[in-house]
């Protein structure tokens, strides 16, 4: 007698995947906004210069990581990239 529902351990399986992906988003969250903090305190305070900059480029091989993967996990890293960067990198008036 088969049945048309996936086995139990299928189930599992694919509820660990969606972990994973979960804590691989989550994680790219984190760093874009732990980003965006280290360049909104260089333009307040014009103090973590060269952590900004660091922050920024790893944030954009992750961009670059996440589109070689899918667009769904690079649009997020693009969007906090280019925010970043125009925070730290456009001049003050």
């Amino acid at each position: 007698m088969s049945s048309v529902l996936p086995k139990l351990e299928d189930a599992r399986g694919m509820e660990s995947l969606a972990y994973l992906v979960l804590g691989l988003l989550l994680a790219q969250l984190a760093l874009g906004v732990l980003t965006l903090v280290f360049a909104l305190m260089y333009r307040l305070k014009t103090k973590f210069a060269i952590t900004s900059q660091v922050m920024i480029g790893l944030l954009a091989l992750e961009t670059i990581w996440g589109f070689t993967i899918n667009n769904a996990f690079g649009i997020p890293a693009l969007i906090f990239t280019a925010t970043a960067a125009l925070i730290r990198f456009l001049p003050k008036k």
